[in-house]
């Protein structure tokens, strides 16, 4: 399939070198070449041709120059598509101007050909990529659809009242969540693993945005079917964390947490893959879950999970957050800490999960003022009766 490239030059003679320096990638078929002489010309041929991948674009322009363009064309939303700026050899203010404004690479004038072939290379190799992830992040929209209607089923079987699922009535849970942004990385789950284990999951994925998001809802996936499937709660992250560093070209990862409550006994058996150490609050002492001391998951395949169980007393609270609550900074840029944690709960035992976290959110709201939230916020929280 031949890759569609629009030359953006308001010098003619640059359509001519391109059709001699490409004729045989053309004429095979594996190029395509549109051409227009200014931003507003190339604006119109990118509607008119949305099949177009990449533009190449002179920054010096008359009508619409390169910079103006690159400014307009991002208002189109197009994914699999990138613009390299061509622009005269140590022109470095307007080569910054135009990566800020989102191209994806340069060349130089005078243009070397091998140079340029080696950039249209890159540049079809990346959007060959995103076009390959765009299909990925539709499949896992489909699959989060199936799991929240599934989720609904559920719900409506066991519905969550004032904190407790029915016929759970030794375990009370509380949760909070607010991302930074409109896409949050950070993900928490409680599930029936059978009628006398409950699953609870935190986690937090490096990065942001779409990417972040895809990576959360397949490691949300694989934990939930791998510990239907297991028993031992270190296998459990074993398996996901295998899964996750398959094909894991972006190198992302996610700080994880996972552990199961036997609700008659009081046991709770957990796995840590590199987050934060959830707190175990017992008759108003407050201390850290004993670290399992294993890698977050993504990074290294096949790496073991060690785990470890805590029984809890009757009464006992375990609160799980998220780093977006411990390093959330106020406008000295000081942050809130896990002694900001314990300074809540201090002050607001005896703790109820659904009331803490409430209170702790507000209590991290009033000392961020008006710093700008950075992080997703998530809190989870239970207590065992």
């Amino acid at each position: 399939m031949a890759f569609n490239i629009l030359s953006i030059d308001d010098e003619m003679d640059m359509q001519d070198l391109l059709k001699q320096k490409f004729r045989r990638q053309i004429r095979s078929g594996d190029l395509n070449f549109f051409y227009a002489s200014n931003g507003k010309e190339g604006l119109e041929v990118l509607r008119q041709h949305p099949e177009i991948e990449m533009a190449l674009v002179d920054i010096n322009m008359p009508i619409m120059d390169g910079l103006t363009y690159l400014s307009e064309v991002s208002k189109l939303n197009i994914s699999a598509f990138k613009v390299v700026i061509i622009s005269a050899y140590g022109d470095m203010k307007n080569i910054r101007l135009a990566m800020n404004r989102g191209a994806f690479d340069f060349i130089n004038k005078p243009i070397d050909f091998a140079d340029l072939e080696a950039t249209i290379l890159k540049t079809r190799e990346r959007i060959a990529f995103l076009k390959e992830q765009q299909k990925e992040i539709k499949r896992l929209i489909a699959i989060e659809n199936e799991l929240i209607a599934a989720a609904q089923i559920q719900s409506s079987l066991l519905p969550i009242i004032n904190g407790k699922i029915d016929n759970y009535e030794q375990v009370e849970i509380g949760s909070f969540f607010k991302p930074a942004y409109q896409i949050g990385g950070d993900f928490y789950d409680v599930f029936l693993i059978d009628k006398s284990h409950l699953g609870f999951v935190i986690a937090d994925v490096s990065g942001k945005g779409i990417s972040a998001a895809a990576f959360m809802l397949l490691s949300h996936t694989a934990i939930n079917i791998y510990a239907h499937q297991n028993n031992n709660i270190g296998r459990v992250l074993e398996l996901a964390n295998n899964y996750l560093c398959k094909d894991n070209k972006e190198s992302m990862f996610t700080t994880t947490f996972f552990g199961v409550l036997d609700i008659e006994t009081g046991a709770f058996t957990y796995s840590n893959g590199g987050h934060i150490p959830p707190f175990l609050i017992t008759e108003g002492n407050i201390e850290e879950l004993a670290a399992t001391k294993n890698t977050a998951l993504g990074i290294i395949s096949e790496a073991k999970y060690n785990e470890n169980t805590v029984f809890l007393n009757k009464g006992d609270t375990i609160l799980l957050f998220t780093d977006g609550v411990t390093e959330a900074q106020n406008i000295e840029d000081v942050e809130f800490g896990e002694s900001g944690i314990e300074s809540v709960i201090r002050n607001n035992y005896p703790v109820e999960p659904v009331s803490l976290c409430s209170t702790l959110f507000t209590e991290l709201e009033n000392y961020r003022g008006d710093a700008v939230q950075f992080d997703d916020i998530t809190l989870l929280c239970f207590k065992w009766f």
